[in-house]
């Protein structure tokens, strides 16, 4: 995963169609795909797969999904899919299990959200933590600092020089729906 994310420093965030359509013509290679429901899904994903995309869903963002981990199992079974994006631990713990790649996710708000995330880090190890909002280099870098873990930042992040400033200070990629960074 680490090698994957190394190479495709961004990442298209798509929340709505426009994304979807917009993403097939742009040179992003991951697609973190956020919107969407239980019966649309297979076909968003099939469309994806079809140019190419190598696709991450964010399983809290999919109306119709419970946040009962056997949706691990049933994506094994029925998507073709990079892996999957959530907060929540026991689908973390479940993706790990059935070898499915795991992107866990962290709003980090105060010095308590980010200690509770460093503490639950050393009990459950996802291929790759995303850090909300991404704009924050000095956050990042105190993360990559205690963590071995890949680091994606996501969330807020407009500019060109953002993207730099949290890939310099140890995140490993972004994931940006501001289709202008999809291209740079």
């Amino acid at each position: 995963m680490r090698k994957l994310l190394e190479y495709n420093p961004i990442i298209a965030a798509i929340k709505n169609d426009k994304g979807l359509e917009d993403v097939v013509k742009s040179d992003c290679n991951i697609v973190f795909l956020l919107y969407g429901d239980i019966m649309s899904l297979k076909e968003k994903v099939e469309f994806l797969n079809n140019h190419n995309k190598k696709v991450f869903i964010h399983l809290d963002m999919i109306t119709g999904i419970a946040s009962n981990p056997i949706v691990i199992d049933y994506i094994c079974e029925n998507l073709n899919i990079e892996g999957v994006i959530t907060t929540k631990v026991n689908i973390v713990k479940r993706a790990i299990d059935k070898n499915v790649n795991v992107v866990q996710r962290f709003f980090l708000l105060d010095s308590m959200s980010l200690e509770s995330a460093l503490d639950g880090l050393k009990k459950v190890r996802p291929q790759a933590i995303e850090i909300m909002p991404g704009i924050m280099p000095k956050v990042i870098k105190r993360v990559s600092e205690k963590i071995n873990v890949p680091i994606i930042a996501g969330g807020l992040v407009e500019k060109k020089e953002e993207v730099i400033e949290v890939l310099k200070n140890g995140a490993i990629s972004v994931s940006t729906s501001n289709e202008k960074l999809w291209e740079e």
